[in-house]
């Protein structure tokens, strides 16, 4: 009896220091929203949340004992994120789930599809605005739209089930059975790079595959049309270039719809392969471009040859990594004097290489053609 009374009271203090621990740390490190005072989010400490078992490093604070993260984190988990300047809401939808939750008010506006009206709802803490970016209540938003959230005290670690299936599908290969490989390009059309590669892709009469950016089209239109009278692929890298898990749906579907325009209006064509811009995505964005009806496209083969390197350096790589349906990776934009010599350089080299051991160079959508 005694070693049972000795046991719990043992339990009991393990869970008192746990829990006090927890809260000196949460406390602590969320110092930055104390009395409702912003602070810099530079500042903000950041730690993994767990989505469905993959870490996703956020920003966050605490606010009358809650977790609060960007609004945008919720797009890991599936749910789509636009702000109503209206009524300064941040808008949430998965699945049948849909309401907003307007900054500084401790409620939701929730929709009823069944009556199709809005009805109010609860939430934990009202959400905040922070130089630009809304922060939400984690859980409370993670549970509205039926996930399941925990703490792990052992680990120090958040956990979201999301109950959600992924229907996309990352592309970064073709058919490993047969010696085909795609040369891709990304960020242009422009007058410098853009030439001197489509000479050497003439020259050497191979096709290639341009993932081309709204903007540079509207800039470049000439160049766009000689890409594709040439021969070569090309897919759509979004308007601006911009880093898809940092802006809302509603701009994600603006960037995506207005290069297709451009690309219809100069070329007359309307790709369906899709590359995110430094290959950064959401699984909100994967689920919205598989509805929109594109490919995602990745790559087997980083050449990195943004970051300056010779063209030596970049074949090293390509003998390196390729294989057979290998897709490479490379660029087509002068962001800053002979950056990207390097990629002009290896180009030649890279087909006569290859060529040599048996490949044949295919568009990506002929690639994806052969599987």
């Amino acid at each position: 009896m005694e070693n049972t009374t000795s046991s719990e009271g043992r339990n009991k203090k393990k869970l008192i220091e746990r829990t006090v621990a927890l809260l000196v740390i949460l406390l602590t490190s969320f110092s930055a929203f104390a009395g409702g005072v912003s602070a810099e989010e530079s500042s903000f400490p950041e730690a993994p949340v767990f989505v469905d078992g993959n870490p996703v490093t956020t920003k966050y604070f605490l606010k009358e004992g809650h977790l609060m993260v960007p609004a945008l984190f919720m797009k890991h988990t599936g749910a789509r994120v636009d702000w109503n300047e209206e009524y300064q809401s941040i808008v949430f939808r998965h699945g049948d789930v849909h309401f907003a939750a307007p900054v500084n008010k401790k409620f939701t506006d929730d929709f009823d599809r069944r009556t199709n009206t809005w009805k109010r709802g609860t939430i934990a803490t009202a959400p905040v605005m922070n130089n630009g970016t809304v922060y939400i209540p984690l859980a409370d938003v993670a549970r509205k739209m039926g996930m399941s959230v925990s703490y792990n005290f052992e680990t120090h670690r958040t956990f979201i089930t999301t109950q959600q299936k992924t229907v996309s599908r990352r592309i970064a290969t073709g058919d490993r059975r047969q010696k085909l490989v795609a040369l891709t390009f990304d960020d242009g059309p422009e007058n410098h790079y853009t030439p001197q590669i489509l000479d050497i892709l003439k020259e050497k009469g191979v096709p290639a595959t341009f993932f081309v950016v709204g903007r540079q089209i509207q800039r470049h239109p000439a160049m766009m049309r000689r890409i594709i009278n040439e021969g070569h692929g090309a897919g759509n890298h979004t308007w601006s270039h911009p880093s898809l898990p940092g802006i809302m749906t509603n701009n994600v579907v603006a960037e995506v719809r207005n290069t297709q325009n451009e690309l219809a209006r100069v070329t007359g064509r309307r790709p369906d392969l899709f590359r995110p811009p430094y290959g950064a995505i959401t699984r909100s964005d994967e689920q919205l471009l598989h509805e929109l009806g594109f490919r995602q496209i990745f790559w087997s083969v980083d050449t990195l040859d943004w970051t300056g390197l010779s063209g030596e350096q970049i074949l090293s790589i390509v003998r390196r990594d390729i294989t057979p349906g290998g897709i490479i990776l490379q660029h087509n934009i002068e962001t800053s004097p002979d950056l990207l010599r390097g990629t002009v350089e290896a180009l030649p080299r890279i087909i006569e290489e290859l060529q040599a051991q048996g490949y044949k160079f295919v568009t990506v959508q002929t690639l994806l053609d052969q599987q």
